[in-house]
């Protein structure tokens, strides 16, 4: 298999955070997305027409787009691992969590990455979206255990997407629109997150991010605390 990737961004990052946890024979190779003149490439759109990335190449050739099902995939692929937790309440969770930083934090995301270039910013926009992502991250603080990662002792579905969106989103583009950060504001998810930066497959991510985010149109990221 091989993970059409690309280091800037928080879904590949999320595949990678499975891959590089539990060893998965996976090959990262470069996604090929982009033309010099920042369209989309003709031979990546053949690939995968919805022309995100990442996108996993399964052996018999068939592409397989969309990170959490990516990780759903591998999940299943490689049962040993401890992508899936072992009961059915813990994946429950598991994916819960997942979930709600997809739907609570990354989406509202979305409208505020369009304000760092804007050349006039929109101060409604920016404060509606950062305090609906405040807001989502108090759901996961409801959620969100004690326990070494987010779902339990191991590394699941739940911490590949938790960890590159906390990264990415919050708080480095809540502070790149000059607001104040909103993680310390929960707890719960403030611990994890000083947790988890330090198990070395999260590291390595978040280190292939800021090194790509460095260098890429999105440097306004790089410097921020992390």
């Amino acid at each position: 298999m091989k993970l059409l990737n690309s280091f800037v961004s928080p879904f590949a990052a999320r595949v990678r955070v499975a891959i590089y946890a539990y060893d998965l024979p996976v090959e990262i190779a470069p996604s090929g997305q982009w033309l010099p003149n920042y369209e989309k490439s003709p031979e990546y759109l053949a690939i995968n027409p919805i022309g995100r990335v990442p996108t996993l190449v399964l052996d018999d050739g068939a592409a397989l787009p969309e990170s959490s099902v990516i990780v759903e995939y591998l999940a299943d692929t490689f049962p040993q691992s401890g992508l899936r937790p072992r009961n059915a309440q813990a994946t429950a969770r598991a994916r819960l969590i997942a979930h709600l930083i997809e739907i609570d934090v990354q989406m509202r995301a979305g409208l505020l990455f369009g304000q760092l270039f804007a050349a006039q910013r929109d101060q409604g926009t920016i404060e509606s979206c950062v305090t609906a992502m405040d807001q989502g991250l108090s759901h996961l603080d409801h959620f969100i255990g004690d326990e070494a990662f987010a779902a339990g002792s191991m590394i699941t579905i739940a911490d590949c997407a938790l960890a590159p969106f906390l990264f990415f989103f919050a708080d480095r583009m809540v502070e790149a629109v000059n607001m104040p950060p909103i993680i310390g504001n929960h707890p719960k998810v403030a611990a994890y997150w000083l947790r988890v930066q330090a198990a070395p497959p999260v590291q390595k991510v978040l280190s292939e991010m800021q090194s790509a985010i460095a260098s890429s149109r999105l440097s306004m990221l790089a410097p921020l605390s992390s």
